[in-house]
């Protein structure tokens, strides 16, 4: 079949969770089908980047995109006159529009597979095709956790617009489409909840190329109470998780391991996470870094203090599939079929959090258990080439 997939993200490099998922999904669907990859793209480094696809990919296409506090604040008005979300409106794009008409036409595409909730809005109503909306999150929960976890009035009320707003326009994205994808059960029942019983739901889990990452599992030489952190740090969810984190759980593990070294990476941190990490003895705030093997290689322990967001977190898959350690909060690893004690630690307080963190460092034997247990979960359920079959299912099921 000739598919052409829309990515809000050049998906090369997968240097982010989000990109590790789309980039392992449409390997797969190139290995059995002739793709188009069609992604908005942020300055010619990204063009190029997007180019190094076509080496898989039947055609390649891009469309320039630009965000700026100016830009974003005109939307935003926009969206108040219009009853329309903020964040799905501030990438809608004419040119994109055009692209995918243009390239429906001269292609003819009979599988429309848009990656992420943002990209919907660039299915011509008008295309009677088949529509497979693959959801890395269901959106609406995500920004209600951020409404609830929002201090400032004007955030709340601002996202509990967004709220509402999402939750209409999450369904009716999924009632568009024919086959909607999530990549947990849970997330299955998040969007059941806003698309309705009648929309077909299937779950395909994110996947991580094991083979990849077995040279550091074979390699890996952890430093004695070196804790790591990695995310994007833009991205609300993470970097709400860390400041919560130092603000009140740092100082009592450093109580408990005195010799505590903390490497926190993850592009543009917001201001208070640079104030915290200047003021917090042993950690070091790194901003993006290309390659981040030597920090998963000599760590001890993968930190993911996460408080909202939603979807599967990629990083814990990929410190799992390396051999390391985690520690995370309930909401850090929901979605994911682990164990808490047997996979990694689980801990929703800051105190219980410091403690996890400190029993691992210095329990050698739990933790060589919880990365062996760990890793042999990533083979048996989140490997590629077992966990991707059911998106070959999915696709027998459209219409075409």
């Amino acid at each position: 079949m000739r598919v052409l997939m829309l990515t809000q993200v050049v998906v090369y490099p997968a240097d982010a969770g989000p990109k590790v998922k789309t980039l392992q999904v449409l390997r797969h669907l190139a290995a059995h089908h002739e793709v188009i990859y069609c992604t908005f793209v942020r300055g010619d480094a990204e063009v190029a980047n997007a180019e190094k696809l076509r080496d898989i990919c039947h055609r390649v296409a891009t469309v320039p995109i630009k965000r700026s506090h100016v830009s974003d604040a005109r939307f935003l008005l926009e969206s108040i006159v219009t009853g329309d979300s903020f964040i799905l409106r501030r990438d809608d794009r004419a040119a994109m529009q055009a692209t995918v008409r243009q390239l429906l036409q001269e292609e003819s595409i009979d599988i429309l597979h848009v990656d992420q909730l943002n990209m919907m809005r660039f299915v011509p109503p008008a295309w009677k095709g088949t529509v497979i909306l693959d959801e890395h999150n269901a959106v609406w929960q995500v920004v209600q956790r951020l409404h609830k976890g929002a201090s400032n009035p004007l955030s709340r009320l601002l996202l509990g617009r967004e709220v509402r707003l999402i939750r209409k326009f999450e369904g009716q994205a999924c009632r568009r489409a024919q086959v909607v994808l999530a990549v947990s059960e849970h997330d299955r029942q998040a969007l059941r909840e806003v698309a309705g019983a009648s929309v077909l739901i299937e779950v395909v889990p994110i996947t991580v190329d094991v083979e990849r990452f077995t040279p550091v599992w074979e390699s890996r030489e952890p430093k004695p109470n070196h804790l790591f952190t990695i995310g994007t740090m833009f991205w609300p969810p993470n970097s709400e998780g860390v400041i919560w984190w130092l603000r009140n759980g740092y100082e009592q593990l450093r109580a408990l391991c005195p010799g505590i070294s903390y490497d926190i990476v993850g592009a543009r941190p917001p201001r208070l996470l640079q104030t915290l990490a200047e003021r917090s003895p042993g950690v070091h705030l790194h901003d993006y870094v290309a390659d981040a093997v030597p920090f998963w290689k000599h760590a001890a322990v993968l930190a993911v203090p996460v408080l909202s967001g939603g979807g599967v977190r990629v990083k814990i898959l990929e410190s799992m599939a390396m051999g390391l350690p985690v520690v995370s909060t309930t909401v850090g690893c929901e979605g994911l079929e682990v164990q808490d004690g047997v996979h990694l630690l689980v801990a929703d307080t800051p105190a219980d959090f410091a403690r996890a963190c400190a029993t691992v460092l210095q329990d050698r034997r739990l933790a060589q258990r919880l990365s062996t247990n760990a890793r042999q979960l990533v083979l048996d359920l989140y490997d590629a080439n077992v966990a991707l079959r059911p998106l070959d299912n999915a696709y027998q099921l459209t219409p075409v």
